[in-house]
């Protein structure tokens, strides 16, 4: 018969060559079967040392392998590569990329990024979380419960402008608008600190007011104080002739006095009269005194420094 054909092993013929076949197609037979056994394990490039039985329990295995969690199986990846696997336990060397659902029983050696969830055991030795600075403070953590620290600012360590603290500005012109409401426009203020300005402290527009003078309260029926901010008044006034208290200044010459002799009966200034006795007793004016200058005007006073609020 002529020579079978065949590309791998499963395509041989057992029975061939039979006993009719001529010796001579031998040589033919031979290349056949090295030619099949090269194209069924193109990839053996070396000595297979693993028994048939090893070889076939392993097949077996990779065939049977499957992403459930089964005892003495295999785990395959599911079509997205992952592991769906309940429980895996062993001993892990390298890096975990990805999410771990579950319970982690063991030493955990590296870096663990991301977030967990879960119970965790306590730390083998527990930490100091220290705060050190302008804000100080520290708490023991091990893992087994959340740690609490109190922290500490130090006095005069650092300051903030209004913009740092949220809401601050929003309050304070809060609290501004509550004390311009209580000094609405035409307000006075009055301050006994010379620097201050409630300009700057509580806003709008004020103007110093008043300087050297007195407040009066207003009094519809006085024609001087009838009107808000009228003025009038002096610090100082020379009396008129009008003004002054009616009086007299009288004096006694006694007759008999020696005419031309000065004045003996102890009163100063007074015209002398001479012996001459016919008019009796004779009442004199004195002589003129007083400086003719203005007097003070002012009341008891204490000085305040006084603000009016224009807008």
């Amino acid at each position: 018969m002529g020579l079978e054909t065949g590309t791998h092993i499963n395509n041989l013929i057992v029975t061939n060559p039979t006993d009719a076949d001529d010796v001579r197609d031998g040589y033919a037979h031979l290349q056949l079967l090295k030619t099949t056994i090269k194209n069924t394990f193109p990839q053996v490039t070396g000595a297979v040392t693993k028994s048939h039985t090893q070889i076939n329990n392993a097949v077996t295995d990779v065939a049977n392998a499957a992403s459930a969690n089964t005892a003495s199986q295999l785990v395959a990846r599911d079509g997205s590569g992952n592991f769906a696997a309940g429980t895996i336990t062993a001993a892990l060397t390298g890096n975990v990329t990805g999410n771990v659902e579950g319970d982690v029983t063991g030493n955990v050696t590296g870096n663990v990024t991301g977030n967990t969830s879960g119970t965790a055991g306590s730390l083998a030795n527990s930490q100091t979380i220290q705060l050190t600075g302008d804000v100080t403070g520290s708490a023991s953590f091990n893992g087994t419960a959340t740690a609490s620290i109190t922290a500490t600012v130090a006095d005069d360590s650092h300051n903030h402008t209004i913009a740092n603290v949220d809401g601050l500005q929003t309050a304070l012109n809060a609290k501004l608008e509550n004390i311009l409401g209580a000094y609405p426009i035409g307000s006075i203020y009055l301050t006994v600190d010379n620097s201050f300005s409630p300009n700057t402290t509580f806003g709008g527009n004020w103007l110093a007011f008043g300087a050297g003078r007195v407040l009066v309260g207003l009094d519809s029926g006085d024609a001087q104080f009838n009107v808000c901010e009228e003025t009038g008044g002096a610090k100082t006034h020379t009396l008129t002739t009008s003004e002054m208290p009616s009086h007299n200044h009288d004096t006694t010459q006694t007759s008999g006095r020696s005419y031309g002799s000065t004045n003996s009966g102890g009163l100063p200034n007074f015209q002398s009269c001479g012996t001459d006795d016919r008019f009796g007793s004779q009442a004199y004016p004195s002589d003129y005194t007083g400086g003719g200058q203005a007097h003070n005007n002012l009341q008891p006073y204490i000085v305040v420094k006084m603000w009016k609020r224009v807008s």
